[in-house]
């Protein structure tokens, strides 16, 4: 068991490092998870942002103007999308996502997952600015627990793996102010049904621990001829835990990976739309008898840009979580 143990360990750090391929809105990832098996029902909020211009701003801001709350006035129009060749350190282009999910054991071995998201996409260009609101699509997906921690042993183990399906329940078709369909980007939907599998594998001792969790995800076609190539959202957390009465503390370092060759219309690949890009940055989780918090703040540290085209600033995520046990049958005397 010791021998298999580290040899899975080794696995999983190899294919952490090797992997590729992802999507913002289908990164599972759900913070430092306590080992007992519960259901639960999250409220998530997730907020990306892209802002400046490779070899034109040397530094990009996470909450450029309007990039997160609601415009009020101002110099810009919302009308429909414009291309530009003017390198503005105003454009930007920001994802808002607040996700209800939901957990359900219907075995001790074998849980299901549902995740219904809301998007809120907003981008300025050449102060031409556009919000859009919607639902977005809809995740279910099915998870075996292959390996269960136990309580007597110091170092405990949790390995998941999972499949699950995005079905095309938002709306990919938002027109501008002209009347003409905004960007594929700019879309709450793909329009699209998508295959996930997934691996999660958390590993811990009384005090120290590791979480990774890997996605890849074969996206299909929407009725536009659009598609994102096949992708993958990687995940790796060290984290230390504190214990204060009935109060537990996780604060983490975590570090995600993307990449997706981009966006594919009419079987033509645009380059410009490649994501490839390492994050990193701090997380502090707090469980609180059946409730939890769930923070992360990371920075890009290392980016593939393309010409012409906004760097990635980073993402923030906060959750929160309530757990709580399946109902037992009583037995029949």
């Amino acid at each position: 068991m010791k021998i298999f143990s580290s040899t899975l360990l080794v696995v999983i750090f190899i294919c952490f490092f090797y992997s590729s391929i992802s999507c913002d809105i289908c990164g599972n990832y759900m913070g430092i998870t306590p080992y007992n098996n519960k259901n639960s029902i999250s409220f998530i909020h997730r907020y990306r942002v892209f802002n400046g211009y490779r070899y034109y701003q040397s530094q990009s801001r996470f909450f450029p103007a309007n990039a997160y709350r609601v415009m009020h006035g101002g110099g810009s129009t919302d009308t429909g999308y414009i291309a530009t060749n003017v390198h503005s350190s105003k454009d930007f282009e920001s994802y808002k996502i607040f996700e209800l999910r939901a957990k359900y054991f219907i075995s001790k071995r074998v849980e299901v997952n549902a995740f219904i998201p809301v998007l809120n996409n907003k981008t300025e260009t050449n102060n031409v600015y556009n919000t859009i609101t919607g639902l977005g699509d809809i995740t279910l997906s099915g998870g075996y627990h292959l390996i269960l921690p136990k309580e007597e042993n110091n170092i405990k183990q949790k390995l998941i793996m999972g499949i699950g399906i995005k079905l095309p329940t938002g709306f990919c078709n938002y027109l501008g102010n002209d009347n003409l369909r905004l960007p594929f980007e700019m879309q709450p939907s793909t329009g699209s049904t998508d295959a996930l599998i997934y691996v999660n594998y958390i590993i811990m001792n009384s005090h120290f621990g590791m979480s990774t969790n890997m996605s890849y995800k074969i996206n299909g076609q929407n009725k536009f001829h659009e598609r994102v190539s096949n992708s993958t959202t990687d995940f790796l957390s060290l984290f230390y835990k504190i214990k204060i009465k009935k109060i537990a503390i996780y604060p983490s370092v975590l570090t995600s990976y993307e990449y997706t060759k981009g966006i594919v219309t009419n079987n033509r690949l645009d380059k410009a739309t490649e994501l490839n890009c390492l994050m990193i940055g701090p997380g502090l989780d707090i469980y609180y008898k059946s409730f939890s918090i769930n923070t992360a703040w990371q920075f890009t540290t290392a980016e593939k840009v393309n010409d012409g085209t906004l760097k990635s600033v980073g993402r923030i995520s906060v959750g929160i979580n309530y757990s709580f046990n399946k109902i037992e049958k009583k037995k029949v005397i």
